[in-house]
């Protein structure tokens, strides 16, 4: 696809423009940043990394940080205020009634099941679901030059099934991309599988929903060799450490914290496990095999990249995430020198051509499209 050859001036909302702060936020900034080279781009947040000065920024004032609801009603309010003239585009990733460009990277309220009474009832009697349920019910109103785009493949064909139905023709799926890096061309010189102690990663700062527990039950039927190095919000005291230590996994489990620059990280990793239970795309994943780790995953209907994986080749996509049995089954087979290998090569081969720029460049076509209707 080609792009606009007029430069644009784009408001981009987002109300956290850190790479560091998550899967949403990091996708946000790398579009921003790569449209900034050909655009005026203006970022409206109200949490901001300031070292990308490449950007304008609006700091929008954090009024509420609790409750949350209120935040978000507030960022939506002040955001439409500034941005109600003056910009050719503007580019939401937030839940707010305006912007023409809908970037959507969570499952919407209306898209997941409804449990009977009760929930109808706590949704009447509680101003925090009636804020998100009216901002989401605005967010997805059809106008005339709107555009959704989902951050994967799974979560556009949930998109489409929603009801009142979105136009297909307005409804899109732009997956993240990673920057273009130097891997080893030869796989054994990648680092990984080396002698003696072999390292699982896990990232995640929602440790139920990445399914941390499952992945301490799959260690203690692998190998002592292999040790788990924890990365993102559980932490080395609490409740997570009291479960490691339950199960006899002290002396194999690292607890990291938060780290923003993974690189090290990912040059001592052997594996990847993702076993998620619910990932719109999984950034983690693509990053990791754009260094060379081969990844165990959930299927597509847990982890929307897996759409984009073939298992047995580039990934080894799991059937079933919360079965400990195979992921150590997924794990051993993995490990193996021969699959090794295999899976290193096609996980570089399959990173390399998902890149930001490339991103972009999908999303000024669709600005075209609006300029120029």
């Amino acid at each position: 696809m080609g792009r606009t050859d007029k430069r644009l001036k784009i408001a981009v909302l987002h109300r956290t423009f850190r790479a560091d702060a998550g899967g949403a936020e990091a996708y946000a900034v790398a579009v921003a940043l790569e449209l900034a080279k050909r655009h005026e781009v203006h970022v409206f947040s109200q949490e901001i990394d300031t070292s990308l000065d490449v950007v304008t920024f609006h700091p929008i004032a954090l009024l509420f940080k609790r409750p949350r609801w209120l935040n978000q009603l507030w960022y939506a309010l002040a955001t439409w205020w500034q941005t109600r003239s003056g910009y050719d585009i503007v580019h939401s990733h937030e839940n707010t009634w305006h912007g023409q460009v809908q970037t959507v990277h969570v499952i919407p309220m209306r898209c997941k099941p409804r449990k009977g009474i009760g929930q109808l009832l706590k949704l009447i009697f509680s101003p925090r679901l009636w804020t998100y349920t009216a901002l989401e019910f605005f967010r997805f109103h059809i106008t005339a030059h709107r555009l959704w785009v989902a951050v994967s493949q799974p979560l556009r064909q949930r998109l489409s099934l929603m009801q009142p139905a979105l136009p297909r023709t307005r409804l899109y799926a732009i997956a993240p991309g990673i920057y273009p890096r130097q891997p080893s061309t030869n796989v054994s010189d990648a680092g990984h599988q080396g002698a003696g102690t072999k390292v699982l990663l896990w990232v995640g700062n929602d440790a139920a929903k990445k399914n941390l527990n499952t992945v301490l039950i799959a260690l203690l039927h692998l190998d002592e060799s292999l040790h788990l190095w924890v990365v993102g919000k559980a932490m080395p005291t609490g409740p997570w450490q009291d479960r490691v230590s339950a199960l006899g996994l002290s002396h194999r489990v690292k607890f990291l914290g938060v780290i923003s620059d993974m690189d090290q990280v990912y040059a001592c990793a052997d594996v990847l496990l993702h076993p998620s239970l619910e990932d719109t795309f999984g950034m983690v994943v693509l990053e990791a095999m754009s260094h060379g780790v081969p990844v165990v995953v959930s299927s597509q209907d847990y982890c929307g990249i897996s759409a984009d994986l073939t298992h047995g080749q580039n990934a080894y996509v799991l059937k079933d995430p919360l079965d400990a049995h195979e992921i150590t089954e997924a794990v051993t087979q993995v490990m193996q020198e021969d699959a090794y290998a295999l899976y290193q090569k096609q996980a570089l081969a399959y990173a390399q051509h998902q890149v930001w720029s490339d991103v972009a460049k999908q999303y000024e076509v669709l600005f075209q499209q609006i300029v120029t209707a």
